[in-house]
């Protein structure tokens, strides 16, 4: 089921942009698109993908890859902070690679279903 979702991305708890968007819903899965990359996560088991064209960052409760493309080069990057809360109407996902100055954290909020013919 296809539903709308307001996206919030903090860094260190400065909102560094909100957008409004739709999302698929399916298989315990929430699939969704921004300008450049392709968002899908489980909300099961958590695991967090964004795929573009030069890489592939997956980010699960226990390890962080990234891939490069171009290079065909996988780095596993370690996760020094991960934190995964899904109830009905919110998704939030924290977290702070050992690579980043600072974490990040995603505040996606669940709106209405839409309805297609």
């Amino acid at each position: 089921m296809n539903r709308n979702i307001t996206l919030s991305t903090y860094e260190n708890n400065v909102l560094l942009f909100k957008n409004i968007t739709t999302a698929l819903f399916e298989d315990n899965f929430l699939t969704y698109h921004t300008d450049n990359d392709t968002i899908k996560i489980n909300l099961q088991t958590f695991s967090f993908t964004k795929e573009n064209n030069d890489t592939f960052l997956k980010i699960t409760k226990n390890k962080c890859y990234l891939n490069v493309k171009e290079l065909n080069k996988t780095l596993e990057i370690p996760i020094e902070y991960l934190d995964f809360i899904y109830n009905n109407d919110e998704i939030i996902i924290e977290y702070k690679l050992i690579s980043q100055e600072n974490n990040l954290k995603i505040v996606i909020e669940i709106g209405s279903e839409i309805n297609e013919l």
